[in-house]
């Protein structure tokens, strides 16, 4: 059997394109690898880019929520009337209790910074919210309420450091910025605190605002 496979072998004609089919193989071989490296980079660029997709959409929900923490206040307490109007100063001391009433003419001071009509306060008092505690002071600037507002925070209540909102720092304080239902909102952490500078003004006004007021807030909220 053998002698038979090895003659026939031998009497048969060797292809013209072999040696091309030979070459052709080997070089296919060689380009193998290559192949596979590309594919597998590729891969490892597809699966980053959906991780990356997959942070930046968490970061945004996260962020979203975490504004809104303010956001709940100020319509529910300030945009719904629902605070407590009050004239006396010595009210909105005692409103805002003896831990954060120093903050109260820091606060009203800087929102009024460089404005020849001063932005009045309405109320400065404690409430409550869908469960949650507030420190909450309201302003009033021609018509447009503004909430500063303070709340405590729990311990995965973190702003996230993706690129989800605008994000502004100042006197070292990151203020994190978005528009919010038409409203313009500004958050920040300051220790134990959330805090918060909300209201129907056009986002730059809003930005300067929060940049004057939330130093002066983490300044007392620690």
């Amino acid at each position: 059997m053998n002698e038979r496979l090895r003659s026939a072998f031998e009497n048969e004609a060797v292809p013209r394109d072999l040696e091309a089919r030979v070459r052709a193989r080997l070089a296919a071989t060689a380009a193998g690898p290559r192949r596979a490296g590309w594919q597998a980079a590729l891969a490892s660029v597809a699966t980053l880019a959906v991780i990356a997709g997959v942070w930046q959409y968490s970061a945004h929900r996260k962020l979203d929520a975490l504004l809104r923490v303010g956001l709940t206040d100020h319509v529910h307490c300030g945009v719904a009337g629902a605070y407590p109007h009050m004239k006396l100063r010595l009210e909105m001391i005692e409103g805002l209790g003896p831990e954060l009433a120093p903050m109260l003419q820091p606060v009203i001071d800087g929102a009024s910074a460089g404005r020849t009509t001063p932005d009045t306060v309405e109320s400065a008092h404690r409430c409550n919210v869908n469960g949650r505690a507030y420190v909450h002071i309201v302003l009033r600037r021609e018509g447009t309420l503004i909430s500063v507002i303070l709340t405590r925070r729990t311990a995965d209540e973190t702003f996230p450091l993706a690129l989800a909102a605008r994000v502004i720092h100042a006197s070292g304080v990151a203020i994190h910025e978005d528009n919010l239902d038409g409203y313009s909102v500004s958050g920040f952490e300051s220790g134990p605190w959330l805090g918060y500078v909300v209201s129907g003004l056009p986002a730059p006004e809003n930005e300067a605002i929060s940049a004057r007021i939330a130093p002066v807030m983490k300044k007392y909220a620690l």
